[in-house]
């Protein structure tokens, strides 16, 4: 059988619609060469361009639709609204999270499922090839290489695989388990359903009790620092830990010597320095081995300013607001106003750390400590400083109080 083009049937097609059309209004006296007969013929011939585009746009939405369904059925597995959430593992392993809990993982090349009923996922921060899940009752790991199960699902509570090692509970312990799902580490140690995470950070964990003290724990289990410290930080990029015990902090390197001895001050670590408030509240700065770098900085200063006696006038336009014929009409005025000008003192203040204040020079030489929550100008050289508790102490140009 001779094929037939589509060029060939859709022209032939038009030309029967054509000739049926032309006998059924023959009937009434139609002739094709009227102007008349040129009118109904073009207004057909637009409707019929009219329809014909809307039918080609609505088929080629169908097209559309059919091959972005192929397309998530590929991706996803499905063409359910739920199937929406996936991400990348890792090469072709994804995985696909359903709004209901029941995911899986699976490889989106060849379309073969390895995990079925996944809830969630939480990956290592590191080179841990582990990844830690859910099936919804119970917490498993499998690798993201392969996307298998390498420690079945058996935990009420797990963490994430750091530095080769992987927190599990079991019977109210924590335990640490290896890739193979050993355990490595069992010390006793109780779940603290508070904790952030048990996870290791250049070779140490943060343990936190119920009772709220910290301490850190080596990858043999042991405890390098004791369960009694208030708070133990550890900033990554600097590689320093920060404790606290008894109101007092101290700064620890890599392998917990110390940078900074236990004292009462304040530390904040950032940018490769360490900032400390002094209890008189003075600010110093150290590089992260501990060498002093500052023994005095200030966070910022201002200019003070006070009135003077001098008495000047300055002339200006009110706003006034009288009542015109049962209405309320407002107009401008010019009145006459006193006022003290400003002039700047001889000192400045300077802010230090917790946002107290001191007085200093115009050279930057300090007259007082920081010692005030508050400091105003009263003349050209004395001052009016405000304590931690309100009191208020007149200070003259020397730091000296005036009595």
């Amino acid at each position: 059988m001779e094929k037939i083009s589509a060029r060939v049937f859709f022209t032939v097609l038009w030309r029967g619609v054509c000739q049926a059309l032309g006998w059924f209004f023959g009937l009434f006296g139609y002739k094709r060469d009227g102007k008349f007969a040129k009118c109904v013929w073009g207004l057909f011939a637009t409707s019929a361009a009219v329809v014909m585009a809307f039918m080609a746009i609505a088929a080629l939405c169908v097209a559309r639709d059919e091959w972005y369904d192929r397309c998530k059925t590929r991706l996803f597995g499905c063409t359910d609204p739920s199937c929406w959430a996936t991400k990348r593992v890792r090469g072709d392993i994804f995985i696909h999270n359903h709004y209901d809990g029941k995911g899986y993982i699976y490889n989106i090349r060849t379309g073969e499922k390895y995990l079925k009923h996944v809830a969630w996922i939480a990956r290592p921060t590191d080179k841990d090839s582990l990844i830690c899940f859910s099936n919804g009752k119970k917490r498993g790991y499998f690798s993201k290489n392969t996307g298998k199960v390498v420690v079945e699902p058996q935990y009420d509570h797990a963490w994430i695989f750091s530095e080769g090692l992987a927190a599990v509970e079991m019977d109210g312990c924590i335990k640490f388990i290896d890739g193979t799902g050993k355990v490595v580490i069992d010390n006793g140690l109780a779940y603290n359903p508070c904790s952030d995470g048990y996870v290791f950070h250049r070779g140490y964990c943060v343990i936190e009790t119920e009772e709220g003290l910290w301490g850190l724990m080596d990858h043999n289990g042991t405890m390098a620092l004791p369960l009694e410290y208030e708070m133990v930080n550890l900033h990554e990029d600097e590689g320093l830990w920060c404790v606290l015990k008894d109101e007092k902090m101290a700064v620890l390197d890599c392998d917990l010597k110390p940078v900074l001895p236990l004292a009462e001050w304040s530390i904040y670590i950032d940018e490769g320095t360490i900032d400390v408030t002094m209890p008189d509240h003075t600010m110093r700065k150290y590089d992260a081995k501990g060498t002093l770098i500052n023994d005095f900085y200030i966070s910022g200063f201002r200019t003070l300013e006070y009135e003077k006696d001098e008495i000047l006038y300055r002339r200006s336009m009110t706003e006034v607001t009288e009542m015109v014929e049962d209405e309320y009409v407002s107009k401008e005025v010019p009145t006459v106003e006193s006022y003290h000008p400003q002039a700047t003192a001889l000192l400045r203040a300077y802010t230090a750390g917790d946002g107290f204040e001191g007085l200093m020079t115009a050279g930057g030489h300090p007259v007082t400590m920081p010692l005030y929550r508050n400091i105003e100008a009263l003349d050209h050289d004395l001052y009016l400083c405000t304590s931690t508790n309100g009191d208020m102490l007149i200070v003259n140009g020397k730091g000296e109080a005036v009595r």
